[in-house]
């Protein structure tokens, strides 16, 4: 018989939104899945990818996503954070590397937005964009 899983909790949304982006660093689908509320109104848009909705549409993508050979890093930049007593979202400039080259590949604006549910802060939403030209000129400078 398997062992049941007992989930993590997370106690707020930058819990969730950690264990989201280690999970992906890592592709490890079940860390990943954990960060997730088991929702069939979850949704995911990845870069030019089609709208996932619903939990196993969702895992199925990232699968798809994690099956790959490329190792990504990531690094959050201009984050925005609104939080609420039961909803909160993040919207953040993601620097993409690959492999082991430190300078950034790709440039996406991500925004995620987490739930607070029965068994802690879980997310609901991802939507990433390449980020247009526009978005690579920082008034601060350019990005590291």
């Amino acid at each position: 018989m398997p062992k049941p899983r007992t989930p993590t909790i997370f106690t707020t949304p930058q819990d969730a939104a950690l264990a989201f982006y280690q999970a992906f660093e890592a592709k490890e689908i079940d860390a990943m899945m954990a960060a997730w509320a088991e929702d069939e109104d979850i949704v995911c848009v990845h870069p030019g990818g089609p709208r996932l909705v619903g939990f196993d549409a969702v895992r199925l993508g990232w699968e798809q996503l994690f099956a790959g050979d490329t190792k990504l890093s990531f690094r959050l930049d201009e984050i925005v954070v609104l939080e609420t007593v039961g909803m909160a979202y993040q919207s953040a400039i993601e620097e993409v590397t690959v492999g082991s080259d430190a300078k950034p590949r790709g440039i996406a604006i991500a925004t995620n937005v987490f739930l607070r549910t029965p068994s802690g802060w879980r997310l609901v939403v991802h939507h990433a964009s390449p980020a247009p030209a526009l978005a690579l000129a920082h008034p601060t400078g350019p990005l590291h």
